[in-house]
């Protein structure tokens, strides 16, 4: 066999023995796309590789053609494979590619072009030739050359991908850089086959695309992986082996953490022992970066081939304003419990000493003073509640986690509370309209706070000489309405959000202003809603709308529902 002769079809028999070779490796790609990708182009270089074979080794000069044309479209085809991997492994989905359904059609007409070149010869015609050795010669034609520089186009597309995904990852890709090189080097064969003497007028990529098979998956198959997945991130990322060694890097992560440079190979923990810290319960670590402390979320994400961990990608979040706002509200809690010791005992205490005190001047005071004894003692009395109200209302707010909610008995809390407003107002009036149905709502022992501080601001806020109060309850499929009613001076349109707002003193009153928005609070808590309406033909009726707990399903155990916030508020 001439020498020529030879090296062409050993060339080729290699290539497509490598690919074929390759292909249980690719089974170990986790990423499906790519893995489809890869497979489809070794297997279309393979048949490729074996078409120019045939075409070299066939007796005749129909066998010679028919080789040929099969070598000429699996060429087109590892094109468009190549694409697909390219696209997959640098993380844009093929399935979504931008005129997909054109790029299908294009090759279709190709493909049909090329089988049907016996007709036409657009693409090659062929003559036999004795130089450098007796073959079937292949011309090509006009056709072939347009064919082929889309091809590169398309191929330049798949370089420039890798090439983008390498440089992104800012870590050390020269080997596989070197790798693309080296694949694009029968490139330079295929442009001058025909015009050198030992050269044959064939596309000579086969080689290329095996050696490039060959380099990534069997020397360089974990760098391969690391990349596209280091790359993938948005966010600083770093890939760790089963071994908690460092793999891979971006660009971003190394930005953070300049001791990644050439740590290829090394733990995690000497690199940076505050992230390896925090690997181990996905916790929060902080970083100094150019002389300011920084705080990161550490979040490990595993991968696995069957039940064996093989590594895992760890991302950096900065949540340094996160975790400025959380430590504040940690700081505003213990203020609040400070303040709460100081209501509930300091505050309270000195009052009813105070009280005690002024109680016994009763019956022995001139009677032009006692009214203003009992002025005394009923602000006495009112600061008490005030006391009991902002312990409910630093309560609410200190709660920690989901509410503890249960079902709790409307008709007795209301019953409860109105004996308790009757006493402490004895010049208003108090009555139930209708009757209360026997019913419980979602809440828990903090319900009687709410209708409390309705039925005090209904008497405070009033300006009659005789407050009158009503309270109704009624039912409305799986909710719970109780409302209060009052002879009052009435809230305006405008003011009817801002009253449940933090720090409103509704119209011309001197109290706290916590009142209506712990019921406010206490009402979201319960995943209620609270609202006030007019009433008529003066007045205002203030309206709490709770879940109903004999009804909505599993209202017993239902504490971990989130509340629902008033769409009024």
């Amino acid at each position: 066999m001439d020498l020529v002769l030879f090296s062409h079809v050993g060339v080729f028999a290699v290539s497509a023995l490598a690919c074929v070779a390759s292909l249980p490796r690719v089974r170990r790609i986790r990423h499906a796309d790519t893995r489809r990708g890869l497979a489809a182009l070794l297997l279309s270089v393979a048949v490729w590789s074996i078409g120019y074979v045939g075409y070299l080794l066939a007796p005749g000069a129909a066998g010679k053609v028919a080789w040929y044309t099969v070598g000429f479209v699996f060429a087109f085809v590892a094109v468009g494979a190549w694409l697909y991997f390219c696209a997959a492994y640098t993380g844009r989905p093929p399935g979504r590619a931008p005129y997909r359904n054109a790029a299908i059609a294009v090759f279709s007409v190709f493909t049909a072009l090329k089988l049907t070149n016996a007709f036409h010869g657009l693409y090659f015609t062929t003559a036999w030739t004795s130089e450098p050795f007796p073959h079937l010669a292949i011309r090509h034609e006009l056709l072939y050359w347009v064919v082929l520089g889309l091809s590169y186009v398309v191929i330049g597309v798949g370089f420039f991908m890798l090439l983008e995904r390498f440089y992104y990852t800012g870590a050390d890709s020269r080997p596989l850089a070197a790798l693309v090189v080296v694949t694009g080097i029968p490139v330079v064969a295929t442009l001058f086959g025909g015009r050198v003497e030992w050269l044959l007028p064939l596309m000579y990529e086969p080689p290329g695309v095996a050696l490039f098979a060959v380099g990534t998956l069997f020397v360089y198959s974990n760098r391969l992986e690391t990349i596209r997945l280091t790359g993938a991130s948005d966010k600083p990322a770093i890939y760790l082996d089963g071994d908690g060694r460092v793999r891979d890097y971006n660009t971003s992560a190394r930005e953070i953490l300049p001791s990644l440079a050439d740590s290829i190979g090394e733990p995690i923990e000497s690199v940076n022992a505050a992230v390896a810290d925090g690997l181990e319960t996905d916790g929060v670590c902080a970083i100094d970066r150019e002389g300011e402390p920084r705080s990161y979320e550490v979040v490990s994400t595993p991968f696995t081939v069957g039940d064996v961990p093989t590594g895992r990608l760890v991302t950096l979040t900065d949540v340094t304003d996160r975790e400025a706002y959380r430590r504040r509200l940690e700081m505003k809690t213990e203020q609040l419990e400070a303040l709460n010791r100081v209501v509930r005992h300091d505050i309270r205490n000195d009052m009813a000493v105070i009280l005690g005190w002024m109680e016994t001047f009763e019956g022995r005071v001139d009677d032009d003073l006692e009214p203003v004894l009992d002025r005394v003692l009923r602000k006495g009395t009112h600061v008490v509640e005030l006391t009991e109200t902002a312990r409910d209302f630093i309560e609410s707010l200190s709660t920690e986690g989901a509410v503890d909610l249960r079902p709790v008995d409307v008709r007795e809390t209301v019953d409860t509370e109105l004996a308790a407003v009757r006493e402490s107002f004895p010049d208003a009036t108090f009555r139930v309209d209708g009757e209360i149905p026997d019913v419980r709502v979602r809440g828990n022992q903090m319900l009687s706070s709410v209708l409390r501080n309705l039925l005090e601001n209904a008497v405070r806020h009033n300006d009659e000489a005789t407050p009158e109060v009503a309270v109704a309850v009624e039912t409305a499929g799986e909710t719970v309405r109780i409302s209060v009613r009052d002879n009052g001076p009435g809230i305006p349109d405008e003011r009817k959000r801002e009253v449940f707002g933090k720090g409103e003193k509704g119209l011309d009153s001197p109290g706290t202003g916590i009142g209506l928005y712990l019921v406010h609070v206490l009402t979201n808590q319960f995943g209620g809603e609270v609202w006030v309406e007019d009433a008529e033909p003066k007045g205002s009726v203030f309206v709490v709308e709770l879940v109903n707990a004999d009804r909505a399903e599993g209202a017993a155990d239902d504490a971990d529902r989130p509340p629902r916030y008033p769409p009024n508020l």
